[in-house]
């Protein structure tokens, strides 16, 4: 019965660490999520600056390339972040589940065994009984 217990402590410490492990995963995609956010309001800024001055105009085509690479380079990365997090969650679930099944059985082995010693409690109150019984006649006939 201790290795079940043991299991079931260690499978409590994995989901914590995957827990954390997803909270890292979750901020690495809110972080490039708030970049792209970022870069698209910079281009939107250096387009009204583009529109407003003419020397603009001539840099802006450079900018532009480098702003469509940085982006598609984000959403790879944000793809791949919010792959990763629906990995860790898949694993977290199977571990939620690993625990209940675990607790299950525990649970299980305990209703066994306190019905074994409700077994034993109640054989041990018959036998008084019945030698308190004994006793009774034995003192009435006597």
């Amino acid at each position: 019965m201790k290795s079940l217990a043991s299991l079931i402590r260690l499978v409590k410490w994995r989901i914590d660490e995957k827990r954390r492990e997803l909270m890292d995963c979750e901020a690495a995609a809110d972080a490039l999520r708030l970049k792209l956010k970022q870069g698209e309001e910079e281009i939107l800024a250096e387009q009204a600056a583009a529109k407003a001055n003419f020397e603009a105009q001539l840099g802006y085509g450079a900018y532009a390339k480098r702003a469509i690479r940085r982006r598609e380079a984000l959403t790879e990365a944000l793809a791949e972040a919010e792959a990763k997090v629906e990995a860790v969650r898949s694993e977290l679930g199977e571990l939620f589940l690993e625990q209940k099944q675990y607790e299950i059985t525990q649970a299980s082995r305990d209703r066994k065994e306190r019905e074994r010693l409700a077994k034993i409690e109640q054989g041990l109150l018959d036998e008084i009984a019945l030698n308190q019984h004994k006793a009774k006649k034995v003192e009435a006939e006597g």
